[in-house]
């Protein structure tokens, strides 16, 4: 909270008056997010390799929601605030009637779970941004911009492999 209130510049009692706890703030500064930005997050295309590629992409540029992300779990855990659940319920709601769709329309293989596939394409978008020490240590480098772009083409792949209906 003393960092918050030093870039904030402001007093980190008036913080604690306004937001009320830490965990209050991180809250809403989650759901700001997604209000704000959350239609960029939305898929693009009706292609989810497409959107897996996207969303790598979104947040090569902004980990900004995925860090706070990862606090709110790392801190809260499932113990998260009810109200901030069901606002982010309506945004991936909307992301599973998209696969669903698809299902319906042949272009994802009917016989995945939503469910665990979204959770799959996040984890396949994300993961690299979630522990960019770990891609060091596996690249043996810090990668560079060719590297990045041939990624985000693999996770393109691989969700194309992924989601494809049986023959």
């Amino acid at each position: 909270m003393d960092r918050i209130a030093e870039k904030a510049r402001a007093n980190k009692e008036s913080i604690y008056r306004y937001f009320g706890t830490k965990d209050e703030l991180l809250r809403r500064v989650l759901d700001r997010f997604l209000d704000e930005r959350g239609e960029q997050l939305l898929p693009q295309s009706q292609d989810v390799d497409a959107y897996a590629a996207g969303l790598f992409r979104y947040f090569a540029a902004h980990p900004e929601f995925l860090r706070l992300s990862l606090w709110e779990g790392l801190e809260l855990g499932a113990g998260s605030d009810a109200s901030a659940m069901d606002h982010r319920r309506h945004h991936y709601r909307e992301k599973l009637s998209s696969i669903a769709e698809q299902q319906e329309a042949g272009t994802i293989d009917p016989e995945l779970d939503p469910r665990h596939l979204l959770i799959t394409l996040l984890g396949i978008a994300n993961y690299w941004h979630v522990l960019p020490q770990l891609v060091r240590v596996i690249f043996g480098t810090e990668p560079d911009a060719a590297t990045i772009a041939r990624h985000e083409e693999f996770v393109a792949e691989c969700v194309r492999r992924i989601v494809a209906p049986p023959s």
